[in-house]
């Protein structure tokens, strides 16, 4: 069985590689650049979540975290209140971009539902013809695939 302060460092190495990983994926959301660059790193993001939960658990139903070195409780500490504070710039940046897409896929809709009621092309006469008059009007299609 593996003594406490074991854990504490296993614990400790992993919050350190996930907060390193959402520094690179907040410093990704940051830039206008594309989003997808986010998508390899999300296996290990959710690996080192899981690991991440698993250690927690672990170390919280320890009866010996009362006695562990101060030195070790105060990095620990550090180290969860670090990594709390770079999960809530990634969830604001994350909805920012998701907010962002959305935003822009109603303007893209909006605009092509105002095109589609304006003319429907040319009548024999070489009129435009208004598609106000036709009983059928096809639906306008539209997509945005961009994942995060």
């Amino acid at each position: 069985m593996k003594k406490i302060e074991d854990k504490i460092m296993d614990l400790l190495d992993v919050t350190t590689r996930l907060s390193k990983l959402l520094k690179q994926e907040n410093a990704i959301l940051a830039t206008n650049q594309r989003a997808n660059r986010i998508k390899p790193l999300q296996r290990e993001k959710t690996a080192l979540s899981y690991a991440y939960e698993q250690q927690l658990q672990t170390i919280g139903n320890e009866e010996d975290l009362k006695n562990i070195d101060p030195g070790m409780a105060n990095r620990l500490r550090d180290a969860i209140n670090s990594f709390g504070l770079l999960l809530e710039e990634n969830a604001t940046r994350l909805k920012a971009k998701i907010d962002a897409g959305e935003h822009l896929f109603r303007i893209i809709s909006e605009s092509a539902i105002d095109h589609q009621g304006k003319t429907a092309g040319y009548g024999s006469s070489g009129d435009t013809v208004s598609n106000k008059r036709l009983a059928y009007r096809p639906a306008v299609s539209v997509g945005l695939n961009q994942e995060l």
